[in-house]
């Protein structure tokens, strides 16, 4: 899989090819700033963490300045008003890593094995995308599987939701909370898992602090609203 389920966030979540429990661990270890134990004991490879150390922003968030993907189109949507997890305007950008999305304005790209995550400046709230690539999976069986791992070993960690989405046919999402230095105290997420236009499955997690919940849940929704993959 080129991206795994968030826990903690700070970074990113599992690498490629190695075990949904082992990237779980590993995400939280980064929320706590111990990557580095975290990635030694589950065999995960650290290499791709962004630099800096902690809930620090990498040197090309404190600059504002995206990383890699193409410059934003702006089109700007109606946005909620937020704090640290970015209220107002959504752009939509054009991703190199071959999707279509809209985000809050001046959130900065990073972009990862484990996927492509777009941050509020102060990093306590973000917005993830990556494939799905195990065949096997359904939608429904990722976001159950997830919250399976995830529950085994993130602190704080509680399932809100798991299930289809209402009207969205084969989607399902993972609503949870956890315990977040990031974000200052409890971050809440959620996840959908979808199969898009290009017959891929597709994840799209969108995560800040619990206080912040209807500024994520506008993000989450016209994340998906805009995406598309390309081709």
């Amino acid at each position: 899989v080129r991206g795994r389920w968030l826990t903690p966030a700070t970074a990113g979540i599992a690498v490629a090819s190695v075990a949904i429990g082992a990237a779980a661990v590993w995400f939280v270890a980064r929320d706590t700033g111990d990557a580095d134990r975290a990635g030694e004991k589950n065999g995960t490879v650290t290499s791709g963490a962004p630099t800096g150390s902690g809930g620090s922003p990498s040197p090309s968030a404190s600059t504002g300045s995206p990383t890699g993907g193409t410059g934003p189109t702006r089109t700007p949507t109606p946005g909620p008003t937020g704090t640290g997890a970015g209220g107002g305007a959504h752009e939509t950008r054009q991703d190199t890593a071959g999707f279509t999305i809209a985000v809050p304005t001046g959130w900065v790209r990073e972009e990862l094995k484990e996927g492509v995550f777009y941050r509020s400046p102060d990093r306590t709230a973000l917005i993830q995308v990556f494939r799905v690539s195990e065949p096997e999976l359904s939608p429904l069986a990722a976001v159950r599987q997830a919250s399976t791992h995830l529950r085994a070993g993130t602190r704080g960690y509680e399932e809100i939701s798991v299930g289809p989405v209402s009207g969205s046919s084969g989607a399902a999402e993972l609503v949870y909370q956890y315990d977040s230095e990031e974000s200052r105290g409890v971050r809440r997420g959620v996840e959908r898992v979808f199969v898009a236009a290009d017959g891929g499955k597709w994840a799209v997690l969108t995560a800040g602090p619990a206080a912040e919940w209807q500024v994520t849940q506008d993000h989450h929704a016209a994340a998906l609203a805009a995406f598309r993959p390309a081709g």
